[in-house]
């Protein structure tokens, strides 16, 4: 934990120090509708494919996840897309807690309706059902197993940009400058998600 700590930390100092530039805001019109985005919001970078938990980083990022969880619902394999799901939804609770700009926290939402927004009712429904077999009532060897891999998996390791092109400071300056909360207690954070997000045995 120790060694986990030491790189969030380091990771941190380095993003501090090297404040990226301000995003591209692009600009679409449909209609009578114009729409405004930053460019990288809610981007996915890495290729996540449907894989067990044995196999996820903790440099993937909500939106790679959420595309493995995307892969693994068309292969029909819904315990593997359950499980990602989790990751990806402790992730970004674990995010939207250590940025500073609240607004942005709504990518949450807006990842898990885009990731579900053309899939059939039929495997919507199957997904819905595989969540439920582990978070209602669940066997608690389940629980613990799962609490196992999440652990092994560890606390995000990236810059949540995907989150903070997202919020309002993005159209009113440079959305990265003191984008992360200074002395944000990682570990405790995470060790909160744990109990509360997953309910993992002490």
């Amino acid at each position: 934990m120790k060694s986990l700590l030491f790189t969030l930390s380091l990771f941190s100092t380095m993003v501090l120090a090297q404040t990226p530039e301000p995003p591209k805001i692009i600009t679409q019109q449909s209609g009578n509708i114009t729409k405004h985005w930053a460019e990288g919001s809610l981007a996915s970078t890495q290729a996540v494919g449907c894989i067990p938990l044995a196999e996820a980083k903790n440099t993937f990022t909500p939106p790679d996840l959420y595309k493995g969880v995307e892969a693994c619902v068309s292969q029909n394999n819904y315990d593997l897309a359950v499980r990602l799901f989790i990751l990806a939804g402790m992730y970004s609770w674990f995010d939207a807690d250590r940025i500073t700009d609240k607004t942005a926290a709504q990518a949450r939402t807006i990842l898990i309706t885009d990731t579900f927004a053309t899939m059939s009712q039929g495997k919507k429904s199957k997904f819905s059902k595989a969540l439920e077999r582990l978070t209602k009532n669940p066997d608690p060897a389940l629980i613990e197993k799962l609490c196992n891999e999440v652990q092994k998996v560890g606390a995000p390791n990236y810059y949540p940009s995907y989150m903070i092109l997202h919020g309002t400071k993005t159209f009113t300056g440079n959305p990265h400058e003191e984008a992360l909360i200074k002395h944000f207690d990682a570990s405790n954070a995470w060790k909160n998600l744990q109990s509360e997000y997953l309910h993992c045995p002490d």
